[in-house]
């Protein structure tokens, strides 16, 4: 067994110094997202505080407005409804690739009164909202297809930690949940040590979710059919039905909740509005998880497929998803996932700082 827990020491030391810069990115920007849209909306920034006029313009000429201002789109989704009346509506670009590293995601908020566009701007520009860049970055550093490969590299590699982690500390694990365990105030290495070891025991499963979540929403990467690039049409498709009559009828199904709809901008492809239904028993469905189908070019309804109805591979994709994002309604479940967003980036800095201390005391056992 100490040959085993030696090597995990190595295993454990080595993953944490290669890929330590990226947890505490990951853990920092992760947190950070979780109240994205409470910290967006703090003090009424101008993107979300229109003047209220006195009647707003409809929502297909909304959708035809950001259609002809993004030509090269395969896809328009409104992402976002207003919060409250003088909140603008967000619309989500999907632009082709010509690289498999080059940005496709691009957003544009539109005024609901004046029809004018107040903020957009592609997801890796710093010049559009704040939180889409962050997205981004988080998602994949940046560079799409390649960052979200090494994302998923990222995500094992921390995985491997948390394993090695057990392993180490496996003596320690039941006095840490049982409080006995506490901070070593004795030197400055025992005090980051006892800080490292406890904050990686509390933290254990939470990381182990997010981590494993991050991981199976980017595991297609490792597939060389992922970095095959959508071509380009020569004309894109327009949808001739009215998203207003859409959106009106979807309001009126029994129960359903509508968050966002799809528009595909590549072809003709059914109109799709995303949201969930309040009888939903299970809190890992809640989300945008359900679908319903209208024609594009009529808008008659086609079908509605709730979460419950889906595959088994879709659902749990969707809970992979929702368990990564925490994005949950309870404040407290919120404040647990920033947590542990934080905590990889403690214990990147806490075990960098071990580390260091750790060499230079073998430098000055060698020189005496």
């Amino acid at each position: 067994m100490k040959k085993i827990t030696k090597t995990s020491f190595k295993l454990h030391s080595c993953l944490g110094l290669f890929f330590g810069v990226l947890y505490l990115f990951f853990g920092i920007s992760g947190a950070l997202l979780v109240f994205k849209k409470e910290i967006e909306y703090f003090n009424n920034p101008p993107m979300h505080c229109c003047v209220k006029g006195s009647k707003t313009i409809s929502l297909n000429q909304m959708y035809h407005k950001v259609s002809e201002r993004y030509p090269q789109a395969r896809q328009i989704m409104l992402q976002t409804f207003p919060r409250n009346s003088c909140d603008t509506y967000e619309f989500m670009i999907f632009n082709y690739q010509d690289n498999v590293s080059d940005n496709y995601l691009y957003c544009c908020m539109v005024d609901p009164y004046s029809g004018k566009i107040v903020a957009e701007g592609s997801f890796s520009s710093l010049q559009s909202p704040f939180f889409r860049w962050l997205y981004a970055a988080h998602y994949s550093l940046l560079i799409d297809k390649p960052g979200r490969l090494i994302t998923a590299i990222a995500a094992i590699a921390l995985i491997l930690n948390l394993i090695t982690g057990v392993i180490i500390y496996r003596k320690k694990i039941f006095a840490v949940l049982v409080f006995k365990e506490k901070l070593n105030r004795k030197s400055s290495r025992t005090l980051y040590s006892s800080l490292h070891r406890i904050i990686g025991v509390w933290t254990l499963l939470l990381n182990f979710i997010l981590f494993f979540t991050g991981f199976w929403m980017n595991k297609s990467l490792f597939l060389p059919s992922e970095w095959e690039l959508i071509s380009k049409k020569e004309q894109n498709y327009r949808t001739r039905a009215n998203i207003d009559q859409v959106i009106k009828h979807a309001w009126e199904i029994p129960n359903f909740n509508p968050i966002a709809v799809k528009i595909a901008a590549d072809k003709k492809t059914d109109i799709i509005v995303s949201g969930e239904f309040s009888d939903t028993q299970n809190p890992l469905y809640f989300g945008k998880g359900s679908d319903v189908y209208y024609d594009s070019d009529n808008g008659t309804w086609i079908k509605t497929i709730r979460i419950e109805e889906k595959s088994f591979s879709d659902r749990f994709y969707w809970i992979m998803k929702q368990l990564h994002r925490g994005d949950y309604d309870s404040f407290w479940i919120k404040i647990l996932y920033v947590i542990a967003g934080f905590s990889p980036a403690i214990l990147s800095i806490t075990g960098f700082i071990l580390w260091k201390r750790k060499g230079r005391k073998e430098i000055s056992k060698k020189h005496k």
